[in-house]
């Protein structure tokens, strides 16, 4: 009895060391994960194709401080979930969803905050704002692809440059910015859209409503893009500095102005607004305008069927008023080279108090009046068989859009 019971001691004593052992290493592991609750790892899931990145991360819980932890040429790849908050992208960090997966970020405000830098993209997320801004990039440059923006009480997506802005481009391939106050609003900054759709803005007090805002010095290039079913104005620029290029596009069913460029100036022969190739159609008022503006082109392109709106000449009378091309007030440098206008409501061009170096041609019929000419400050240049003279001046509706703030 004696050899058993020193034979049971020993296993007892190396049970319980073996015991003391686990729970030490177990511990161990304990304070090893309390001390780096939060450290990223690579993803499972792919980037995006064609994205370019030296780290691969995702969030293992908190999206902000994984992108606050994120350095310069680190991709942050999100799996399909919503994350809620208000996030800051670092300058030359990028944020995609992975392949194939539906993430949404939501809450504000701004949902999404971009620095910008040579090396920033977002690709592949939707945007739902439940405040006043969407996506805000100041001062880029920044890379968006396939992403969608909705919802915003203000902007979908602003652009803000005041300083420094050379080589600060942003470039939107494939978005969409709909159902906000403004679709794009572009402060001073160069901004490319290539494809993609700009829609659904609500809103018609001064720019509100409106699919594209460009203001200060800023400079826009839309490509093949699809401006349509806005409750105010398509595209609207405004600035001496502002400058614009439209190709390919089309801007149609606005409740407002199809393209209003206001108060652009260059030198003689310079072109400020160009719109080439496309088709503006079925927006109401005016399909393509300027006031007080130098340097509009128009070629190629198809303006058709814009819409009558009924407008008040005194406290009894009321005009139809919806004109293909409108040259108002001192808008001088205009060019209508090979343009279809086609069954606008009331004029295919109407030239009213139009500067100098006006020329005008291209095809036209339906509606009430091809080219009429009216109170010119200097003679048009277009074929006399074109020119229609109504019994009476055309009633104008083509006052300055003031910009939301």
């Amino acid at each position: 009895m004696e050899e058993a019971d020193l034979l049971y001691s020993s296993f007892l004593l190396a049970s319980t060391r073996s015991q003391n052992r686990m729970r030490t290493l177990l511990l161990a592991c304990l304070l090893l994960v309390a001390c780096n609750p939060i450290m990223p790892f690579q993803a499972s899931a792919p980037a995006p194709e064609g994205l370019m990145c030296d780290r691969i991360i995702v969030p293992p819980k908190s999206l902000s401080d994984t992108l606050a932890a994120a350095k310069a040429g680190d991709c942050v790849i999100l799996p399909s979930g919503t994350w809620s908050g208000s996030f800051v992208l670092p300058e030359n960090v990028s944020l995609a969803a992975s392949e194939g997966a539906d993430v949404t970020l939501t809450g504000g405000d701004p949902v999404l905050t971009i620095k910008g830098g040579k090396r920033s993209t977002v690709q592949g997320v939707r945007v739902v704002a439940t405040g006043v801004s969407g996506v805000a990039i100041e001062p880029g440059p920044v890379s968006l692809i396939g992403v969608k923006i909705a919802q915003a009480q203000r902007n979908a997506l602003s652009a803000t440059c005041t300083k420094d802005c050379t080589d600060r481009d942003v470039v939107l391939t494939d978005c969409e910015l709909t159902q906000s106050a403004v679709g794009l609003r572009v402060v001073g900054s160069k901004v490319r859209v290539e494809r993609g759709r700009i829609a659904e803005a609500a809103g018609k007090a001064l720019s509100a409503g409106s699919g594209v805002v460009a203001s200060d010095g800023a400079n826009v290039s839309l490509k093949s893009v699809s401006i349509e079913q806005n409750e105010n104005i398509g595209v609207l620029l405004d600035g001496a500095a502002t400058r614009a290029t439209l190709d390919g596009c089309t801007i149609r069913n606005n409740a407002g102005r199809g393209v209003w460029a206001q108060g652009q100036t260059a030198p003689e022969g310079e072109a400020t607004v160009t719109v080439t190739g496309g088709e503006v159609s079925g927006n109401s008022l005016i399909g393509i305008g300027a006031r007080e503006s130098s340097g509009l082109v128009i070629r190629q392109a198809q303006v058709l069927s814009t819409k009558a709106v009924r407008v008040p000449i005194d406290i009894s009378r009321f005009e139809d008023v919806g004109d293909g091309i409108g040259l108002f007030t001192g808008t001088r440098g205009a060019t209508v080279e090979a343009v279809v206008l086609t069954g606008n409501a009331r004029a295919q061009v109407l030239a009213d108090g139009s500067g100098a170096d006006v020329k005008v041609s291209g095809t036209m019929s339906g509606g009430l009046f091809r080219v009429v000419v009216q109170r010119q400050l200097a003679p048009v240049m277009v074929e006399q068989s074109l020119l229609d003279a109504p019994a009476a001046e055309l009633t104008v509706k083509a006052a300055s859009i003031g910009l939301e703030p």
